[in-house]
C-alpha cells in the first residue's frame, strides 16, 4: 500500500510525513543505531588500557557474565549504598523501561495478549517517574556546581516524553492492534503498508527513534559495553596465561 492519498489520487503531505516516520524512518534508525554501535565496539578494542593484566579474577563464562549483568539491572547495588532516593528511581526506571520493550518487542511475534494495555501502561509510567526523578536530581545537584552537559537533559527529557506519550496512547486506549500489528509486520517483511495515522502515536514513535539513534552515544548502552568489555576486551587482554 502506499501513503494517503487525497483527491485526485494526490498524496496528502499528512501523508506522505506519517508514511517518513512510521516506514522510512525506521530502517535510517536502525543504520544508524548499528553503524554507531559497531562505531563503539571497534573504538572499545583499540582504546590504549593504562592496566594490561587482571586486578580481579575475571569471568569466562558468557552465561556468568549476562548473570552479573542481569542481576545488578535488578538489584542495583551502586545506587542503594549510595542514595535510597536514587536507588528508588534506578529501579522504578530500569524495571518500567525493561518491561516496556518487552511489550512493544512481542509485536514481532504476536499482536496482542491479555491485560498488555493495564501492564504496558503501569511500566511506561514507572519508567517515566524514574526518568523525571533523575531529572530533578540533576537539577538539584547542579546547584551543588556539579556539571551536567545539554546532552545530559536532552537525553531525559527526550526519554521522558517518550515514555509518557506511549503509556497515555496505552491508557486511553487510542490505538488499533490489528492495525498495529499490519504495520509492525509490513516494517519486518519489507512490505510496509499504511501506518497508524494518530499524531499522537506519530510523535511517540518519531521521539522513540531519535533516542535509539542517540542511544550508542549515552550511557544507557552501558549493558552492552559491559558485556563487551568484560567477554572481549578482557578476555583478550587482561588475562593471563590463558
Amino acid at each position: 500500500m502506499s501513503p494517503t492519498k487525497g483527491v485526485g489520487g494526490e498524496m496528502t503531505m499528512a501523508g506522505e510525513l506519517a508514511w517518513f516516520i512510521a516506514n522510512i524512518l525506521p530502517y535510517i534508525t536502525l543504520g544508524v543505531f548499528f553503524i554507531a554501535l559497531l562505531y563503539n565496539f571497534v573504538k572499545w578494542l583499540v582504546m590504549p588500557r593504562p592496566v594490561v593484566w587482571a586486578l580481579f579474577p575475571a569471568k569466562h563464562s558468557t552465561a556468568d557474565i549476562l548473570l552479573t549483568i542481569v542481576k545488578r539491572i535488578f538489584t542495583l547495588p551502586g545506587p542503594r549504598k549510595v542514595d535510597k532516593t536514587i536507588w528508588i528511581l534506578a529501579w522504578l526506571f530500569h524495571i518500567g523501561l525493561i518491561v516496556s520493550l518487552s511489550l512493544h518487542a512481542k509485536y514481532i511475534l504476536m499482536p496482542t495478549f491479555p491485560a498488555e494495555y493495564y501492564l504496558g501502561a503501569a511500566a511506561g509510567v514507572a519508567a517515566a517517574i524514574g526518568t523525571l526523578g533523575f531529572l530533578i536530581r540533576r537539577i538539584d545537584i547542579a546547584k551543588d556546581k556539579v556539571d551536567s552537559t545539554f546532552a545530559d537533559y536532552f537525553a531525559l527529557v527526550l526519554l521522558m516524553l517518550t515514555l509518557s506519550l506511549g503509556a497515555y496512547l496505552r491508557i486511553a486506549g487510542v490505538m488499533d492492534h490489528e492495525q498495529m500489528w499490519a504495520w509492525v509486520q509490513g516494517i519486518l517483511t519489507l512490505k510496509p503498508v499504511t501506518p497508524p495515522a494518530h499524531p499522537l502515536f506519530l510523535t511517540h514513535i518519531l521521539l522513540a527513534q531519535i533516542y535509539m539513534m542517540y542511544l550508542p552515544f549515552k550511557t544507557l548502552i552501558h549493558p552492552i559495553a559491559i558485556l563487551f568489555g568484560q567477554k572481549v576486551v578482557l578476555d583478550e587482554r587482561h588475562i593471563y596465561p590463558r
